[in-house]
Protein backbone atom coordinates (compact mmCIF):
# COMPACT_ATOMS: atom_id res chain seq x y z
CA UNK A 1 0.00 0.00 0.00
CA UNK A 2 1.66 3.14 -1.22
CA UNK A 3 -1.06 5.77 -1.44
CA UNK A 4 -1.00 9.06 -3.32
CA UNK A 5 -0.39 12.74 -2.66
CA UNK A 6 -2.20 15.62 -4.31
CA UNK A 7 -3.14 19.25 -3.88
CA UNK A 8 -6.62 20.54 -3.10
CA UNK A 9 -8.45 23.60 -1.80
CA UNK A 10 -11.80 24.60 -0.34
CA UNK A 11 -12.91 26.88 -3.17
CA UNK A 12 -16.47 26.45 -4.54
CA UNK A 13 -17.91 26.81 -8.01
CA UNK A 14 -19.94 30.04 -7.79
CA UNK A 15 -22.64 28.59 -10.06
CA UNK A 16 -23.09 25.11 -8.55
CA UNK A 17 -21.80 25.76 -5.03
CA UNK A 18 -19.77 22.56 -5.19
CA UNK A 19 -16.10 22.31 -4.10
CA UNK A 20 -13.53 22.50 -6.86
CA UNK A 21 -11.19 20.19 -4.94
CA UNK A 22 -8.39 19.27 -7.34
CA UNK A 23 -9.94 21.17 -10.27
CA UNK A 24 -9.58 24.67 -8.87
CA UNK A 25 -7.98 26.93 -11.50
CA UNK A 26 -5.85 28.61 -8.83
CA UNK A 27 -4.09 25.44 -7.66
CA UNK A 28 -1.18 26.20 -9.93
CA UNK A 29 -0.30 29.01 -7.52
CA UNK A 30 2.18 27.94 -4.85
CA UNK A 31 0.30 29.80 -2.15
CA UNK A 32 -3.13 28.42 -2.98
CA UNK A 33 -4.49 25.23 -1.45
CA UNK A 34 -2.68 22.57 0.55
CA UNK A 35 -1.25 19.13 0.00
CA UNK A 36 -2.69 15.88 1.37
CA UNK A 37 -2.20 12.15 1.15
CA UNK A 38 -4.69 9.36 0.56
CA UNK A 39 -3.94 5.72 1.44
CA UNK A 40 -5.88 2.55 2.14
CA UNK A 41 -4.97 0.62 5.29
CA UNK A 42 -6.43 -2.43 7.02
CA UNK A 43 -8.10 -1.96 10.40
CA UNK A 44 -9.81 -4.39 12.78
CA UNK A 45 -13.33 -3.61 11.57
CA UNK A 46 -12.62 -3.88 7.86
CA UNK A 47 -10.02 -4.12 5.13
CA UNK A 48 -9.16 -1.18 2.92
CA UNK A 49 -10.05 1.70 5.23
CA UNK A 50 -9.38 4.96 3.40
CA UNK A 51 -7.18 7.33 5.39
CA UNK A 52 -6.83 10.94 4.30
CA UNK A 53 -4.81 13.68 5.96
CA UNK A 54 -4.59 17.24 4.62
CA UNK A 55 -3.02 20.55 5.53
CA UNK A 56 0.57 20.03 4.37
CA UNK A 57 2.34 23.07 2.92
CA UNK A 58 4.37 21.16 0.33
CA UNK A 59 4.18 17.89 -1.54
CA UNK A 60 7.40 16.85 0.20
CA UNK A 61 5.70 17.22 3.57
CA UNK A 62 2.70 15.17 2.44
CA UNK A 63 4.98 12.49 0.98
CA UNK A 64 6.96 12.32 4.24
CA UNK A 65 3.74 11.83 6.26
CA UNK A 66 2.59 9.10 3.84
CA UNK A 67 5.96 7.34 4.17
CA UNK A 68 5.54 7.49 7.94
CA UNK A 69 2.23 5.62 7.68
CA UNK A 70 3.72 3.01 5.36
CA UNK A 71 6.74 2.51 7.63
CA UNK A 72 4.42 1.89 10.57
CA UNK A 73 2.45 -0.69 8.62
CA UNK A 74 5.66 -2.44 7.55
CA UNK A 75 6.43 -3.21 11.21
CA UNK A 76 3.70 -5.87 11.07
CA UNK A 77 5.53 -7.77 8.31
CA UNK A 78 3.33 -10.81 7.50
CA UNK A 79 1.25 -10.67 10.68
CA UNK A 80 -2.24 -9.69 9.50
CA UNK A 81 -3.62 -9.27 13.01
CA UNK A 82 -0.79 -6.97 14.00
CA UNK A 83 -1.19 -5.02 10.75
CA UNK A 84 -4.80 -4.28 11.67
CA UNK A 85 -3.82 -3.26 15.22
CA UNK A 86 -1.29 -0.82 13.81
CA UNK A 87 -3.97 0.42 11.39
CA UNK A 88 -6.29 1.04 14.34
CA UNK A 89 -3.52 2.97 16.07
CA UNK A 90 -2.90 5.12 12.97
CA UNK A 91 -6.59 5.94 12.57
CA UNK A 92 -7.02 6.79 16.25
CA UNK A 93 -3.92 9.00 16.39
CA UNK A 94 -4.91 10.73 13.13
CA UNK A 95 -8.17 12.05 14.53
CA UNK A 96 -8.45 15.79 15.01
CA UNK A 97 -5.00 16.43 13.63
CA UNK A 98 -3.28 14.19 16.18
CA UNK A 99 0.38 13.23 15.95
CA UNK A 100 1.34 9.74 14.84
CA UNK A 101 3.71 7.74 17.04
CA UNK A 102 7.24 7.38 15.79
CA UNK A 103 8.32 4.18 14.09
CA UNK A 104 11.01 3.74 16.74
CA UNK A 105 8.45 4.04 19.56
CA UNK A 106 6.12 1.41 18.08
CA UNK A 107 9.05 -0.89 17.28
CA UNK A 108 10.31 -0.57 20.86
CA UNK A 109 6.89 -1.34 22.34
CA UNK A 110 6.54 -4.38 20.11
CA UNK A 111 9.97 -5.61 21.15
CA UNK A 112 9.21 -5.09 24.83
CA UNK A 113 5.80 -6.72 24.64
CA UNK A 114 4.01 -3.46 25.48
CA UNK A 115 0.65 -2.61 23.93
CA UNK A 116 1.33 -0.31 20.99
CA UNK A 117 -1.51 2.02 21.98
CA UNK A 118 -0.31 2.30 25.60
CA UNK A 119 0.27 5.94 26.62
CA UNK A 120 3.88 7.01 27.01
CA UNK A 121 5.13 6.89 30.60
CA UNK A 122 6.29 10.22 32.00
CA UNK A 123 9.71 10.61 33.56
CA UNK A 124 8.04 11.23 36.94
CA UNK A 125 6.13 7.93 36.73
CA UNK A 126 9.25 6.06 35.72
CA UNK A 127 11.34 7.56 38.55
CA UNK A 128 8.71 6.45 41.06
CA UNK A 129 8.64 2.92 39.60
CA UNK A 130 12.43 2.77 39.51
CA UNK A 131 12.84 3.83 43.13
CA UNK A 132 10.05 1.53 44.32
CA UNK A 133 11.81 -1.38 42.61
CA UNK A 134 15.04 -0.87 44.55
CA UNK A 135 13.87 -2.93 47.51
CA UNK A 136 17.31 -3.64 48.98
CA UNK A 137 18.42 -0.01 48.85
CA UNK A 138 19.80 1.38 52.10
CA UNK A 139 17.67 4.05 53.73
CA UNK A 140 20.39 6.70 53.36
CA UNK A 141 20.65 6.13 49.60
CA UNK A 142 16.86 6.05 49.24
CA UNK A 143 16.58 9.39 51.04
CA UNK A 144 19.23 10.91 48.77
CA UNK A 145 17.44 9.67 45.64
CA UNK A 146 14.13 10.93 47.02
CA UNK A 147 15.61 14.37 47.64
CA UNK A 148 17.00 14.62 44.09
CA UNK A 149 13.66 13.54 42.66
CA UNK A 150 11.48 15.81 44.80
CA UNK A 151 13.65 18.90 44.53
CA UNK A 152 14.77 18.78 40.91
CA UNK A 153 13.96 15.87 38.62
CA UNK A 154 10.20 15.60 39.09
CA UNK A 155 9.32 19.33 39.43
CA UNK A 156 11.32 20.37 36.36
CA UNK A 157 11.43 17.29 34.09
CA UNK A 158 8.72 15.01 35.45
CA UNK A 159 5.96 15.81 32.92
CA UNK A 160 8.13 14.95 29.91
CA UNK A 161 7.29 11.52 28.39
CA UNK A 162 10.13 9.13 29.11
CA UNK A 163 10.67 8.36 25.44
CA UNK A 164 10.69 12.07 24.58
CA UNK A 165 13.34 13.07 27.12
CA UNK A 166 16.35 14.56 25.37
CA UNK A 167 19.79 15.79 26.34
CA UNK A 168 18.56 19.36 25.81
CA UNK A 169 15.97 18.90 28.56
CA UNK A 170 18.58 17.58 30.99
CA UNK A 171 21.07 20.30 30.14
CA UNK A 172 18.30 22.85 30.66
CA UNK A 173 17.75 21.57 34.20
CA UNK A 174 21.35 22.25 35.16
CA UNK A 175 21.18 25.66 33.47
CA UNK A 176 18.19 26.36 35.71
CA UNK A 177 20.15 25.26 38.77
CA UNK A 178 22.90 27.73 37.91
CA UNK A 179 20.29 30.47 37.42
CA UNK A 180 18.89 29.69 40.87
CA UNK A 181 22.40 29.82 42.33
CA UNK A 182 23.03 33.23 40.75
CA UNK A 183 19.71 34.55 42.08
CA UNK A 184 20.49 33.31 45.60
CA UNK A 185 23.86 35.06 45.54
CA UNK A 186 22.29 38.30 44.28
CA UNK A 187 19.49 38.11 46.85
CA UNK A 188 22.05 37.75 49.64
CA UNK A 189 23.85 40.86 48.43
CA UNK A 190 20.58 42.80 48.33
CA UNK A 191 19.39 41.30 51.64
CA UNK A 192 16.12 39.97 50.25
CA UNK A 193 14.44 36.64 49.65
CA UNK A 194 15.48 34.98 46.37
CA UNK A 195 12.88 34.75 43.60
CA UNK A 196 12.99 31.15 42.42
CA UNK A 197 9.81 30.22 40.51
CA UNK A 198 9.14 26.50 40.61
CA UNK A 199 11.60 25.81 43.44
CA UNK A 200 10.09 23.24 45.81
CA UNK A 201 12.87 23.38 48.41
CA UNK A 202 12.13 24.73 51.86
CA UNK A 203 15.69 25.95 52.29
CA UNK A 204 16.96 28.04 49.40
CA UNK A 205 20.69 27.37 49.21
CA UNK A 206 23.41 27.07 46.60
CA UNK A 207 23.47 23.76 44.76
CA UNK A 208 27.18 23.20 44.25
CA UNK A 209 29.00 21.10 41.64
CA UNK A 210 29.21 18.05 43.90
CA UNK A 211 25.44 18.01 44.50
CA UNK A 212 24.77 18.63 40.81
CA UNK A 213 26.87 15.59 39.93
CA UNK A 214 24.89 13.49 42.41
CA UNK A 215 21.56 14.67 40.96
CA UNK A 216 22.85 13.81 37.50
CA UNK A 217 23.99 10.38 38.71
CA UNK A 218 20.52 9.65 40.09
CA UNK A 219 18.91 10.45 36.74
CA UNK A 220 21.56 8.53 34.81
CA UNK A 221 21.10 5.43 36.96
CA UNK A 222 17.31 5.53 36.59
CA UNK A 223 17.54 5.90 32.82
CA UNK A 224 20.10 3.09 32.55
CA UNK A 225 17.49 0.78 34.05
CA UNK A 226 14.88 2.15 31.62
CA UNK A 227 17.18 1.17 28.75
CA UNK A 228 17.67 -2.34 30.18
CA UNK A 229 13.90 -2.78 30.42
CA UNK A 230 13.53 -1.49 26.86
CA UNK A 231 11.38 1.50 27.80
CA UNK A 232 13.83 3.66 25.87
CA UNK A 233 16.53 2.84 23.32
CA UNK A 234 19.16 5.31 24.53
CA UNK A 235 20.07 7.09 27.74
CA UNK A 236 20.09 10.82 26.92
CA UNK A 237 22.39 11.46 29.89
CA UNK A 238 25.17 10.01 27.74
CA UNK A 239 25.03 13.17 25.61
CA UNK A 240 25.24 15.57 28.58
CA UNK A 241 28.47 16.81 30.12
CA UNK A 242 28.62 18.67 33.40
CA UNK A 243 31.56 20.86 34.39
CA UNK A 244 34.12 18.81 36.32
CA UNK A 245 33.58 18.58 40.03
CA UNK A 246 36.28 20.68 41.66
CA UNK A 247 36.27 20.44 45.42
CA UNK A 248 38.06 23.26 47.20
CA UNK A 249 40.51 22.13 49.89
CA UNK A 250 38.75 21.56 53.18
CA UNK A 251 39.44 24.11 55.89
CA UNK A 252 40.92 22.57 59.01
CA UNK A 253 41.92 23.83 62.42
CA UNK A 254 45.44 23.69 63.74
CA UNK A 255 46.17 21.67 66.90
CA UNK A 256 46.23 24.94 68.85
CA UNK A 257 42.79 25.92 67.54
CA UNK A 258 41.38 22.51 68.40
CA UNK A 259 42.66 22.90 71.96
CA UNK A 260 41.04 26.34 72.21
CA UNK A 261 37.68 24.97 71.07
CA UNK A 262 37.80 22.02 73.45
CA UNK A 263 38.66 24.27 76.39
CA UNK A 264 35.89 26.77 75.56
CA UNK A 265 33.24 24.04 75.17
CA UNK A 266 34.30 21.76 78.03
CA UNK A 267 31.15 22.59 80.06
CA UNK A 268 28.72 22.54 77.12
CA UNK A 269 26.30 19.59 77.08
CA UNK A 270 27.45 18.77 73.54
CA UNK A 271 31.11 19.48 74.13
CA UNK A 272 31.88 15.75 74.24
CA UNK A 273 30.10 15.17 70.91
CA UNK A 274 32.24 17.78 69.17
CA UNK A 275 35.37 16.45 70.88
CA UNK A 276 34.74 12.99 69.44
CA UNK A 277 34.23 14.41 65.95
CA UNK A 278 37.31 16.65 66.15
CA UNK A 279 39.61 13.96 67.53
CA UNK A 280 38.18 10.73 66.13
CA UNK A 281 36.55 11.88 62.90
CA UNK A 282 32.98 10.60 63.19
CA UNK A 283 30.41 11.91 60.73
CA UNK A 284 27.78 14.11 62.34
CA UNK A 285 25.00 11.58 61.70
CA UNK A 286 27.13 8.84 63.25
CA UNK A 287 27.81 10.91 66.36
CA UNK A 288 24.11 11.77 66.72
CA UNK A 289 23.22 8.10 66.25
CA UNK A 290 25.53 6.71 68.94
CA UNK A 291 23.66 4.56 71.44
CA UNK A 292 24.53 4.26 75.13
CA UNK A 293 25.53 0.65 74.54
CA UNK A 294 27.92 1.70 71.78
CA UNK A 295 30.14 3.81 74.04
CA UNK A 296 32.58 1.85 76.22
CA UNK A 297 30.76 -1.48 75.77
CA UNK A 298 30.77 -3.48 79.00
CA UNK A 299 33.08 -6.45 79.32
CA UNK A 300 35.69 -5.04 76.94
CA UNK A 301 39.13 -3.96 78.08
CA UNK A 302 40.21 -1.24 75.67
CA UNK A 303 38.15 1.99 75.60
CA UNK A 304 36.34 2.39 72.30
CA UNK A 305 32.97 3.07 70.74
CA UNK A 306 31.02 1.22 68.06
CA UNK A 307 29.57 2.92 64.97
CA UNK A 308 26.53 0.90 63.92
CA UNK A 309 23.87 3.46 63.11
CA UNK A 310 23.49 7.06 61.97
CA UNK A 311 20.76 9.68 61.92
CA UNK A 312 19.78 11.23 58.59
CA UNK A 313 17.64 14.27 57.97
CA UNK A 314 15.40 14.93 54.97
CA UNK A 315 12.53 17.38 54.62
CA UNK A 316 12.75 18.13 58.34
CA UNK A 317 12.29 14.48 59.36
CA UNK A 318 14.88 12.32 61.12
CA UNK A 319 15.60 8.76 60.01
CA UNK A 320 17.72 6.04 61.62
CA UNK A 321 19.90 4.00 59.30
CA UNK A 322 22.99 1.84 59.24
CA UNK A 323 26.19 3.40 57.81
CA UNK A 324 26.31 3.76 54.02
CA UNK A 325 29.04 1.14 53.52
CA UNK A 326 30.27 -1.94 55.32
CA UNK A 327 33.43 -0.02 56.20
CA UNK A 328 31.22 2.53 57.97
CA UNK A 329 30.35 -0.05 60.63
CA UNK A 330 33.50 0.10 62.69
CA UNK A 331 35.25 0.27 66.04
CA UNK A 332 36.75 3.65 66.99
CA UNK A 333 39.32 3.82 69.79
CA UNK A 334 39.03 6.58 72.38
CA UNK A 335 41.84 8.49 74.04
CA UNK A 336 42.20 8.44 77.82
CA UNK A 337 41.12 12.08 78.31
CA UNK A 338 37.89 11.50 76.38
CA UNK A 339 37.16 8.38 78.43
CA UNK A 340 37.45 10.42 81.64
CA UNK A 341 34.67 12.76 80.41
CA UNK A 342 32.13 10.01 79.74
CA UNK A 343 30.92 9.42 83.34
CA UNK A 344 30.12 13.13 83.78
CA UNK A 345 28.17 13.08 80.51
CA UNK A 346 26.14 10.07 81.65
CA UNK A 347 25.40 11.79 84.98
CA UNK A 348 24.17 14.90 83.17
CA UNK A 349 21.92 12.76 81.00
CA UNK A 350 20.43 11.02 84.02
CA UNK A 351 19.65 14.37 85.66
CA UNK A 352 17.98 15.59 82.47
CA UNK A 353 15.90 12.43 82.33
CA UNK A 354 14.63 12.97 85.87
CA UNK A 355 13.94 16.65 85.23
CA UNK A 356 11.91 15.81 82.13
CA UNK A 357 10.37 12.56 83.36
CA UNK A 358 6.85 13.35 82.11
CA UNK A 359 7.88 14.05 78.53
CA UNK A 360 11.10 12.06 78.26
CA UNK A 361 11.38 9.73 75.26
CA UNK A 362 14.07 7.13 75.71
CA UNK A 363 15.66 6.26 72.36
CA UNK A 364 18.76 4.87 74.05
CA UNK A 365 20.94 7.60 72.51
CA UNK A 366 24.25 8.67 74.01
CA UNK A 367 23.76 12.20 72.64
CA UNK A 368 20.21 13.56 72.58
CA UNK A 369 18.05 16.53 73.47
CA UNK A 370 17.02 17.19 77.07
CA UNK A 371 13.78 15.23 76.52
CA UNK A 372 15.61 12.22 75.06
CA UNK A 373 14.59 12.82 71.45
CA UNK A 374 17.23 12.58 68.69
CA UNK A 375 19.40 15.55 67.80
CA UNK A 376 18.90 17.08 64.37
CA UNK A 377 22.20 16.77 62.44
CA UNK A 378 21.53 20.12 60.78
CA UNK A 379 21.03 21.80 64.15
CA UNK A 380 24.21 20.17 65.51
CA UNK A 381 26.10 21.70 62.56
CA UNK A 382 24.65 25.16 63.17
CA UNK A 383 25.38 24.99 66.90
CA UNK A 384 28.97 24.02 66.13
CA UNK A 385 29.40 27.25 64.16
CA UNK A 386 27.94 29.25 67.06
CA UNK A 387 30.36 27.70 69.53
CA UNK A 388 33.31 28.25 67.19
CA UNK A 389 32.40 31.91 66.81
CA UNK A 390 32.11 32.33 70.57
CA UNK A 391 35.55 30.77 70.93
CA UNK A 392 36.97 33.33 68.49
CA UNK A 393 37.95 30.67 65.94
CA UNK A 394 37.78 30.84 62.14
CA UNK A 395 34.53 29.25 60.92
CA UNK A 396 34.63 25.74 59.50
CA UNK A 397 31.85 23.29 58.72
CA UNK A 398 31.21 20.43 61.10
CA UNK A 399 32.21 18.02 58.33
CA UNK A 400 35.51 19.91 58.19
CA UNK A 401 35.93 19.05 61.86
CA UNK A 402 36.02 15.44 60.64
CA UNK A 403 38.70 16.50 58.15
CA UNK A 404 40.53 18.17 61.03
CA UNK A 405 40.63 14.85 62.88
CA UNK A 406 42.19 13.08 59.90
CA UNK A 407 44.69 15.87 59.40
CA UNK A 408 45.76 15.77 63.04
CA UNK A 409 46.22 12.02 62.87
CA UNK A 410 48.32 12.24 59.71
CA UNK A 411 50.39 15.06 61.19
CA UNK A 412 50.96 12.92 64.27
CA UNK A 413 52.44 10.23 62.05
CA UNK A 414 49.53 7.79 62.25
CA UNK A 415 49.57 5.26 59.42
CA UNK A 416 47.09 6.12 56.66
CA UNK A 417 45.49 2.68 56.96
CA UNK A 418 44.59 3.42 60.59
CA UNK A 419 43.20 6.82 59.59
CA UNK A 420 41.18 5.22 56.80
CA UNK A 421 39.72 2.55 59.09
CA UNK A 422 38.83 5.05 61.80
CA UNK A 423 37.04 7.31 59.34
CA UNK A 424 35.06 4.48 57.78
CA UNK A 425 36.61 4.73 54.31
CA UNK A 426 36.38 1.59 52.18
CA UNK A 427 39.92 2.09 50.81
CA UNK A 428 42.99 4.13 51.68
CA UNK A 429 42.73 5.68 48.22
CA UNK A 430 39.70 7.63 49.39
CA UNK A 431 41.67 8.88 52.37
CA UNK A 432 44.61 9.91 50.18
CA UNK A 433 42.35 11.79 47.76
CA UNK A 434 40.49 13.61 50.53
CA UNK A 435 43.48 14.67 52.60
CA UNK A 436 45.97 15.92 50.05
CA UNK A 437 45.46 19.28 51.73
CA UNK A 438 47.32 18.29 54.94
CA UNK A 439 48.74 21.48 56.38
CA UNK A 440 52.00 22.98 55.22
CA UNK A 441 53.41 22.29 58.68
CA UNK A 442 53.66 18.61 57.81
CA UNK A 443 55.69 19.33 54.68
CA UNK A 444 57.88 21.76 56.58
CA UNK A 445 58.50 19.11 59.24
CA UNK A 446 59.45 16.61 56.53
CA UNK A 447 61.96 19.09 55.11
CA UNK A 448 63.54 19.56 58.53
CA UNK A 449 63.77 15.79 59.08
CA UNK A 450 65.66 15.40 55.80
CA UNK A 451 68.07 18.13 56.89
CA UNK A 452 68.69 16.31 60.16
CA UNK A 453 70.00 13.33 58.22
CA UNK A 454 72.94 15.39 56.96
CA UNK A 455 76.15 15.48 59.06
CA UNK A 456 76.31 18.59 61.23
CA UNK A 457 79.88 19.44 60.12
CA UNK A 458 79.35 18.71 56.43
CA UNK A 459 80.27 22.30 55.50
CA UNK A 460 83.57 22.12 57.44
CA UNK A 461 84.52 18.81 55.85
CA UNK A 462 83.78 20.31 52.47
CA UNK A 463 86.09 23.27 53.22
CA UNK A 464 88.91 20.99 54.37
CA UNK A 465 88.70 18.92 51.22
CA UNK A 466 88.86 22.09 49.12
CA UNK A 467 91.90 23.38 51.02
CA UNK A 468 93.86 20.16 50.57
Amino acid sequence: MKGTTYKRCNCRDPETGKYYNQKCPQLSSRRHGSWMFDVRIDITSRDGHRLKRAGYDTQTDAKSALDHVNDLIKLAKDDGKLRRRIGDLIVEKSKRGGELPTVEDVRRKLGAGIEIDAPSMTLAAWLEDWLAGKRTLKASARLAYRKHMDHWLIPHLGEIPLDKLRAEHIGGLFDLIEEFNAEIVQARKEKRKPRLPGDTRKVKKITGPATQHRIFATLRNALNVAVKRRHIDYNPCMSVELPPEKRPPARVWSPEQVVTFLEKTADDRLGLLYRIILLRGLRRGEACGLRNEDVLPEGEGNPYLRVEQEILQLHGKLHFDTPKTKAGERIVALDSETVKLIPAHRDRQRRERLANAEVYQDHGLFFCREDGTPLSPDWVSQYFKILARRAGLPPIKLHEARHTAATLMLEAGVDIKIVSDGHGHSTTRITQDLYQHVRLAVHQDAAEKVLQLLPADSDQESDQETGS
